[in-house]
């Protein structure tokens, strides 16, 4: 015999109440004795000891009444002589099916998502009428439905028929998670939870956490049942990235695409196709068994705004790829029609050469008008802290002299937000006041003094990986010698490197002349020289142009999109975004229903992530006008199709979970194992009588000492 609530006999306590009741009462008073009375002490002798022996019995009725009545609260209930099978507590029961993508492997007895539909069925047909019902897919687990109980259970039949795999997946600490708040919610003391899964290991072992014990669980039956036990074959489509950092249009965007055969075996002859706008391009790959393949594509996007696309691994062999839930992949970017540039310069003239190349850099726009892509605001460097650094996409600094402390707490909180800076020290700048107060507060490593040299000093090395210098040149020689575009330099301060700090070009006597800086969201680059022909030639070089242009455009942020995991928490920074209503409509291009989301002015974070349900390019619109797209991709983790084996199923509930966790195999009859768990019989009635008998014999043990007072 167990107990249903095991908690409650600690009022078994109260026993204590009555007993000492009894002890207070037997103390004895002071006797004087009449000689009047002494020919009636015998009589009373005999009647006192009746009185005596009835309060003591009293006394035990009141115990057992008060075992019998806490020992019925704490729901006892016994699976051994006394239940028969079929015989049940009533159950509050949550039927959990796995409908990830995972769930398309096939073995002898068919597709796993359609044996686990039919084991759902054979579960809800061994449960009694009496019971209370809860259903959901791993996908719907945090759905408003999951938590109603079903009243007719032959309407979980008629959805079953309906349900489709889905892109959501989550992992074993969620199930668990949304499982105990859907059972929170239930009726019954005694409840069931039943998780029909094909058992993948990724889906059972991933970021699990320890956990002291599922709450309840002594009145829970925990049971996973098996749909398959053969490992599918398969070749994914694990991640697409956009590689480039720069968007400029007609200007080419680097695509990346990564392909993980699964198998024990080679597959050939796959063919990869990129999808953009009218736009297709087909690759043909070998993917060797247990590796990952990269391939890149190129693409050129005429416009400004959005754009948006996707690769897809073509499924043209079952054998050696039985799931195609994750053989496509979508990307998104975006290509500003205007870069908002704040130029702060010492004087006027330190910022000539910039401001020339900013002025004169001119783009083709859709109604074929001429115009800059940037629009500059020029000030004296020593009015940074009246301006809003938040409306600008970078802020140029350019021999600037010193940093007030206001003046870092305002630009680190740009920088920590997203914000990019590009700084030119120069003549006028004390390199004291930089490192004490600007690279000091910032954590970023100090500049080094300045040197002067009358041998010119040039270009020694240059990253061309970095996004800054991507595609500048031309020819592939031209990389081996970066002389031809060097500049001549003859003063400039030693940028060293350090902690956070990236270096792009290196020159010859040793020190850095270009840096990133790495602090939060944003970025910061750092030259060695200011931009004019004080310190050298820079400013009437090749490179200075698209040095200057693409460093602007690197540190802006402006593209800033981040791919979502179909199902997961995904938080749009509505502060980045000219809100022009407090209403947003959510719409994807596929056959989802758009849905609109109200916000406010206080609203900084938004969580999108309840309305990404299924993968696609998700369009987040304000006012009529886009002000995001989400490219929603799966969780590569889905992909991996090696199973846990039945016995380590049961092994890990126990030890992390701390759940006796029943198994059941594909191979086993469900049914029997689902009576098998449900034998048993509530006893609370039982106790609840003997309760009330003792109260009975107590009340009428009472009266009769009354009557015989």
């Amino acid at each position: 015999m167990t107990f249903l609530n095991p908690l409650l006999l600690w009022g078994l306590a109260a026993v204590s109440i009555p007993i000492l009741i009894h002890i207070f009462n037997l103390k004895r008073t002071k006797k004087i004795e009449f000689s009047t009375l002494m020919f009636l002490k015998e009589i009373q002798q005999s009647k006192y000891k009746k009185i005596k022996l009835k309060q003591l019995l009293i006394l035990l009725c009141r115990i057992a009444f008060i075992i019998f009545l806490v020992m019925m609260f704490a729901k006892p209930f016994d699976s051994g002589f006394l239940g028969t099978p079929g015989e049940k507590a009533k159950s509050s029961v949550l039927i959990i099916l796995d409908d990830s993508f995972s769930m398309q492997s096939r073995d002898k007895s068919g597709n796993d998502f359609e044996s686990g539909k039919k084991k759902v069925t054979e579960i809800i047909d061994a449960l009694g009428t009496n019971d209370e019902l809860f259903f959901t897919t791993v996908s719907g687990l945090n759905a408003a439905r999951s938590t109603v109980p079903y009243k007719e259970f032959s309407l979980i039949k008629d959805t079953l028929s309906q349900l489709k795999t889905s892109e959501v997946t989550r992992d074993i600490n969620e199930v668990l998670y949304y499982a105990e708040s859907i059972l929170n919610s239930a009726s019954n003391t005694h409840k069931e939870i039943y998780l029909v899964t094909d058992g993948q290991l990724s889906f059972l072992k991933k970021d699990l956490i320890p956990q002291s014990g599922f709450k309840g669980k002594d009145n829970l039956h925990f049971s996973v049942i098996l749909t398959g036990s053969r490992d599918a074959n398969n070749i994914s489509l694990d991640t697409v990235n956009v590689v480039s950092k720069i968007f400029e249009k007609a200007r080419p965007v680097k695509i990346k695409a990564k392909l993980n055969n699964h198998n024990n075996f080679n597959s050939v002859n796959k063919s990869v196709i990129i999808s953009y706008g009218n736009h297709k391009e087909e690759k043909v790959l070998d993917i060797p068994a247990n590796t990952t393949v990269e391939t890149e594509f190129m693409i050129k996007p005429e416009a400004a705004g959005f754009s948006s696309g996707s690769i897809e691994l073509v499924q043209n062999d079952i054998a050696d790829d039985e799931i195609s839930g994750d053989n496509r992949q979508y990307f998104s970017f975006y290509i500003p029609e205007k870069v908002n540039v704040l130029l702060a310069s010492g004087s006027q003239m330190d910022a000539e050469y910039v401001k020339l190349v900013l002025t004169t850099s001119a783009q083709i726009s859709a109604s074929t008008e001429i115009s800059t892509l940037f629009n500059i605001r020029e000030i004296n460097a020593s009015d940074i802290s009246r301006e809003d650094l938040g409306s600008y996409n970078s802020v140029v600094i350019i021999n600037k002299p010193s940093f007030s402390a206001g003046e870092v707490d305002k630009l680190k909180e740009y920088i920590d937000a997203g914000g990019g800076a590009v700084i030119y020290p120069g003549a006028l700048s004390d390199i004291s006041n930089y490192n004490n107060t600007l690279m000091k507060e910032l954590d970023l490593p100090y500049i080094g003094g300045k040197y002067y040299s009358e041998t010119p000093v040039k270009f020694e090395k240059i990253d061309y990986d970095h996004p800054v210098f991507e595609g500048i040149f031309r020819r592939e020689s031209d990389k081996n010698n970066p002389g031809i575009e060097s500049p001549e330099l003859i003063s400039g301060f030693s940028l060293s490197g350090g902690k956070n700090a990236l270096s792009i070009v290196t020159l010859t006597n040793g020190t850095n002349f270009m840096e990133e800086y790495s602090r939060g969201k944003g970025k910061l680059i750092m030259f060695a020289s200011a931009p004019d022909m004080s310190a050298g030639n820079f400013p009437v070089k090749n490179l200075f142009s698209p040095v200057t242009i693409r460093s602007i455009l690197y540190t802006s942020n402006i593209n800033g999109i981040r791919p979502a995991i179909a199902g997961k928490d995904y938080y749009a920074e509505l502060n980045r975004y000219e809100m022009k209503s407090d209403t947003l409509l959510i719409s994807s291009a596929g056959e989802n229903v758009p849905e609109f989301i109200v916000t406010n002015e206080q609203t900084q974070l938004l969580n999108l992530g309840s309305t990404l349900n299924n993968t696609g390019i998700y369009s987040v619109i304000n006012s009529g006008r886009d002000i995001l797209r989400v490219p929603v991709n799966f969780n590569a983790l889905e992909s991996q199709t090696g199973r846990m084996k039945p016995g380590n199923i049961e092994v890990l509930f126990n030890d992390t979970y701390a759940l006796n966790a029943n198994v059941v195999s594909p191979e086993e009859v469900l049914t029997a194992a689902v009576i098998d768990l449900r034998t048993g019989k509530d006893l609370w009635q039982y106790f609840l009588i003997l309760a009330v008998i003792f109260l009975i014999i107590e009340y009428l043990l009472s009266r009769s000492i009354m009557r015989n007072k």
